[in-house]
């Protein structure tokens, strides 16, 4: 099909889009539309905003002419005052992946094990559990399942504390604290 006003061929493309449509894209004289990817999450591009309106258009391409900064679904300006690092200063030193721990079923009894030998001693026995939890031999969870086994074979001791009886306080000296002004 050909353009009614230059006379081009107008492209596939656009009369699949727009079946309808008599002219090319530059023969057109519909405004375009702005369409930009809405960022919603550190690295996911999910959904496309269509901005229609003059004014928000032109904004927004200036805001993207600028550059983002962060995520979310909101643009940020990229601020002259506060340029990024150059270059130059960044690290260039190779980044060395690091080795997830294994946590298994033997070193969860073994960790069990020496902490029910120090059950007597619960606050050490404590301390060696929590102290193969930061050296990663054990999980969170299997920290807390020990914790649990520890303190059913050796419960911890609550201390009573008993109420204080107030005596009567005089209602002009509660008045006074009450409408207290600093």
């Amino acid at each position: 099909m050909k353009c009614v006003k230059c006379r081009e061929d107008v492209p596939k493309a656009r009369l699949r889009a727009l079946p309808g449509t008599k002219t090319c894209v530059e023969c057109s004289d519909v405004e375009r539309n702005y369409v930009r990817t809405i960022i919603s999450g550190k690295t996911t591009y999910s959904e496309i905003e269509v901005i229609k309106n003059k004014d928000t258009k032109e904004y927004l391409k200036r805001l993207d002419a600028k550059g983002r900064t962060g995520f979310g679904s909101s643009l940020y300006r990229a601020s002259k005052n506060n340029p990024g690092p150059k270059p130059s200063e960044l690290s260039t030193r190779p980044r060395v992946a690091r080795k997830l721990p294994e946590f298994t079923r033997a070193n969860f009894e073994n960790v069990l094990q020496e902490a029910m030998l120090w059950l007597d001693d619960k606050p050490y026995a404590i301390k060696k559990v929590e102290s193969a939890y930061k050296e990663e031999v054990i999980s969170g969870i299997q920290r807390r399942h020990i914790l649990e086994i520890l303190d059913t074979f050796n419960p911890t001791v609550i201390e009573k504390v008993e109420e204080v009886k107030s005596e009567p306080v005089d209602s002009e000296i509660v008045y006074a604290f009450k409408n207290w002004k600093h």
